[in-house]
This record gives structure tokens, C-alpha cells and sequence, in this order.
């Protein structure tokens, strides 16, 4: 009986401290102006165990909210857009559009992760997205059923009948990856190959710095990766300014323009942290426009 009590109060303590969540320190900041009072709350895009489940400071805001705005949205429809906006139309086989080397590299990395994978599998996807799947393959093979914290936003959102939108359309978002020239998307997928094969898995330690909740660490980190490689420094610049600081202009007039239209209403805008973080952010540009912003703890 004691033995059993003993492993009650292990297995009831295990669930109280899972019921907490692993982000002590949330990511989330308060933005008022007049009569104007909504939320932020910066995301990573990475699925795993850590991240699964929401800071009880954040549902709350979520459960008092008229509208929870994400990046895009993440209904069935848009998967399907990002699907085929992902895919090429040549129908020509990977082997013709990658250098030699270039595909066996990759092909070679595949099958380090599984015997069964082969880049053949992808032949008729983007360079580009290419590239992102395979900087995210090693984590979802690892926890293939686990959801990123945007997924887990949404699904709260919508299980409790709240108005979900994106900020961007998928065509906007991933437009933008079209518009680097083929021979930057071959660089970017020997970038990315570089850094899963021969380089630090940066995965633990964005984590690490994402729950401390520590904005001046995770930046220092962050820069501390780019422009590390001189051939790849000036695609890291173009990256940086049509994936971070552009949207970031878009994205702080957008929210400034929804919230104008109905300012007594509730809204949590929830975006990938960097878009918060440093000079060119989001809070940066919403301050410019009056907004006073407070990071809760």
C-alpha cells in the first residue's frame, strides 16, 4: 500500500508540473494607445515536447480575446495553397535542376536520418522548400504527432469559438521565397546543408534561450549564427530583409489598421518572437505609431 502511495504522489506531482508548461517566461507583451489595449506573444516554429503546452498567462488572454490573429492561417485550405505553392511545375526529376553534388549531399543527409528516406521523394518540390524541409526533418521525425506552439494557439483558439485570421495570406508569405533567383535557392540549400551537417544543431539551444524567455541572449545567439561563412553572407542579408524586416513594416500596419477598425475589441496577434525582437521589429514600428508596449512577466 505504501509502495503504491509513493507512485500516486510521484505520478500526481509528474502531472502538476506538466499542467505548468515548460515557458516559465512567456514571450508577451501589453500594447495600449487611447482606448486602444491588445496582446502580443512571440512564437517558434519548432514541434516539440517543451512547447506543447500553452502559459496559462497566455490562454487567459486568449480565452478574453475577440480575435487571435497568427501569422497565416492554419486551416485545411491554406495547407493545401502551401502544398502546391511549394511545388514546381517543370516536371523535371531534382536530378536536373541540382549540381551533382549538390544532390547526392543532400540524398546522402537523408539517409543518415532513415535508411528509407531518398530525396527522390521530393522531386518535384521547390529548391526552396527543399531547404525548409529539410531544416526541419530531424525534429519531426523525432516527434512526428507533436504540433508547433502556432498549431496549438489555433486549435485552443478555435476549440473555444474564437475568430482566428492570419496577419498574411499564404501567398504573400511564401511568395516571397519565389522571388530569390535560382541560383540563390541552390546557395541557400547548400547553406542549409552546411549547418545540418557540419555544424552545431542550434535546435537545443534556441529552445533553451526561448524558455528562459531572455530576449537579449536569444538575439545575441541569433546573430551570433549569420554571416559566419562569407559566401553565404549576402544571401543572409537578402533573407533577413524580405523575410524579417520587411514583414515586420507589414505586419506592425496591419495590426495598427485592425485594431483602429474596432478599438474597444479584444485581440492577441501571436508571431514568431523575432519578429519582436531588435531594432526592425514589430513593437519597434507599432511604437512609431503612438503604441505604448510593456512586457508582462
Amino acid at each position: 500500500m505504501k509502495r503504491i502511495m509513493v507512485l500516486l504522489g510521484v505520478m500526481l506531482f509528474s502531472l502538476s508540473l506538466l499542467a505548468q508548461g515548460n515557458i516559465q517566461n512567456p514571450f508577451l507583451w501589453k500594447v495600449t494607445k487611447e482606448h486602444r489595449q491588445f496582446y502580443l506573444f512571440g512564437t517558434m516554429h519548432l514541434a516539440v515536447p517543451e512547447l506543447q503546452i500553452l502559459p496559462q498567462s497566455l490562454t487567459s488572454i486568449i480565452n478574453q480575446s475577440d480575435h487571435i490573429y497568427i501569422e497565416v492561417p492554419m486551416d485545411v485550405a491554406t495547407q493545401l495553397k502551401a502544398s502546391k505553392l511549394s511545388m514546381r511545375e517543370d516536371g523535371k526529376p531534382l536530378k536536373e535542376i541540382l549540381p551533382s553534388k549538390l544532390y547526392h549531399a543532400c540524398d546522402s543527409y537523408l539517409k543518415s536520418l532513415s535508411p528509407y528516406m531518398r530525396l527522390d521523394f521530393f522531386d518535384k518540390m521547390k529548391i526552396w522548400a527543399i531547404s525548409s524541409t529539410l531544416g526541419g526533418l530531424k525534429t519531426h521525425l523525432a516527434y512526428p504527432n507533436l504540433r508547433p506552439i502556432d498549431k496549438i494557439i489555433y486549435d485552443y483558439a478555435k476549440a473555444h469559438h474564437k475568430e482566428v485570421r492570419g496577419i498574411e495570406t499564404i501567398e504573400e508569405q511564401l511568395g516571397i521565397m519565389d522571388t530569390f533567383t535560382r541560383q540563390e535557392q541552390l546557395l541557400g540549400l547548400e547553406s542549409t546543408l552546411d549547418q545540418l551537417t557540419t555544424q552545431e544543431d542550434l535546435t537545443d539551444r534556441l529552445k533553451s534561450y526561448y524558455l528562459q524567455g531572455e530576449s537579449k541572449p536569444l538575439l545575441a545567439f541569433l546573430n551570433s549564427t549569420l554571416y559566419q561563412i562569407p559566401k553565404y553572407k549576402s544571401l543572409e542579408d537578402k533573407l533577413m530583409q524580405r523575410l524579417l524586416y520587411d514583414r515586420n513594416v507589414r505586419m506592425a500596419r496591419r495590426i495598427d489598421e485592425v485594431v483602429a477598425k474596432a478599438p474597444h475589441d479584444r485581440y492577441l496577434f501571436a508571431f514568431g518572437v523575432m519578429h519582436f525582437l531588435g531594432m526592425k521589429s514589430v513593437i519597434g514600428y507599432l511604437k512609431t505609431y503612438g503604441y505604448r508596449v510593456e512586457r508582462l512577466k
